[in-house]
């Protein structure tokens, strides 16, 4: 798992080609204006996911991962927490399923803020939990942008 500001992002050049990528789109694309829902930047190998939506409290929120994709999750504007644990430390809950292409865990995780303008990268042994509230009882929008990186 990685945090950092989008803007530290040539940090992570001598990552995989395809998270180069998706952080060198973020980085160039005017991600206000783009639509909710899906972009396709290089077909089903990087595509980015438009959300917004109000964070939820932790009780509400689910342990996921996933396999065949990476996810570089971006809050483009508000502020949220992102549940985070290494898989072998997890139940799982809700087997993987490939159509749907997630997992679902349950178990204990550590919670991190992630601000407008931080990133999060979380690899298949990753389970995580986003979209929660920033702190009890705090609501606000959240605009976010999830590339999805084949790897």
């Amino acid at each position: 798992m990685i945090i950092d500001l989008l803007s530290n992002a040539d940090l992570y050049r001598n990552l995989h080609p395809r998270l180069v990528a998706g952080l060198d789109w973020l980085r160039a694309t005017d991600l206000a204006s783009l639509p909710l829902g899906k972009t396709v930047i290089d077909g089903e190998h990087l595509f980015a996911l438009i959300q917004e939506y109000m964070p939820k409290g932790p009780e509400l929120g689910k342990l996921e991962a996933h396999r065949r994709y990476w996810d570089i999750q971006y809050v483009a504007s508000g502020e949220e927490r992102m549940g985070w644990v290494n898989l072998g430390e997890v139940a799982v809950s809700e087997p993987y399923n490939p159509e749907r292409e997630v997992g679902f865990f349950t178990g204990k995780c550590n919670f991190i803020r992630v601000p407008a303008g931080s990133f999060t990268i979380f690899a298949p042994q990753d389970v995580h939990m986003p979209g929660v509230a920033p702190a009890e009882g705090t609501l606000g929008l959240v605009r976010k942008v999830v590339v999805k990186v084949e790897v």
